[in-house]
């Protein structure tokens, strides 16, 4: 695990804004959560140019909706503008599975292979996206883009598959606070959680803030 700590989360925020700066990235997989927040207000304020962004996962739930990823990031990320080239799920369709086939259509319609880059999260329970342990999804392999109902939040999302994280040049974790802790230690320890499968074995980058690192 590359694991890369900061003393706070205002440091990591500045960090990984640094990172995608530099990365000269042009799509770029974006990830809901309170986590990246900070990241996206710093970002906005050098917004970089002639990027693709991809949502990496929803709630289905409309863009009104406080829940909502996409309306979160068009407030923080893109709070100067929303771009041309922003691929998002559109919740209006009331159909899960068929707003993940229209992403896929989208998709292709952009031309995108592959993510350059892609920022992650990480919950307390291992998933990622919206890629919850025990759920099908996690065993789609054909498909860009999956609906999935997650029983334990009663609770309809759709989400990038495996295999398009796995295909990313470069993927990017972040984890702050104690809870996140535990999960970090597990995956250390080689516990296959859905972060674990999601970034084993390829280019990725956790960061995270002192509070979040395992014991030794």
């Amino acid at each position: 695990m590359n694991l890369r700590v900061f003393d706070d989360a205002e440091d990591l925020a500045h960090a990984a804004a640094r990172t995608i700066l530099q990365s000269g990235a042009k799509t770029i997989g974006v990830t809901g959560g309170s986590t990246p927040k900070r990241l996206y207000e710093i970002l906005s304020q050098s917004l970089p140019q002639n990027v693709t962004w991809v949502l990496v996962d929803e709630r289905y739930v409309p863009m009104s909706d406080p829940q909502s990823n996409a309306a979160m990031i068009e407030r923080t990320l893109f709070a100067r503008g929303v771009p041309k080239r922003w691929l998002c799920f559109n919740t209006a369709l009331s159909d899960p599975a068929a707003t993940a086939r229209l992403f896929e259509e989208d998709w292709r319609s952009l031309g995108i292979e592959a993510l350059d880059l892609v920022l992650l999260g990480c919950g307390d329970d291992g998933h990622t996206a919206s890629l919850f342990p025990g759920t099908p999804v996690l065993g789609v392999e054909d498909r860009i883009s999956s609906e999935v109902f997650v029983p334990r939040l009663e609770q309809w999302r759709v989400t990038l598959t495996l295999p398009v994280l796995r295909a990313a040049k470069l993927r990017m974790v972040l984890a702050t606070g104690a809870a996140k802790a535990n999960v970090i230690h597990e995956v250390r320890e080689g516990a296959q959680h859905p972060v674990a499968l999601a970034t084993g074995g390829l280019e990725s980058w956790w960061l995270v803030d002192r509070a979040a690192v395992p014991p030794e």
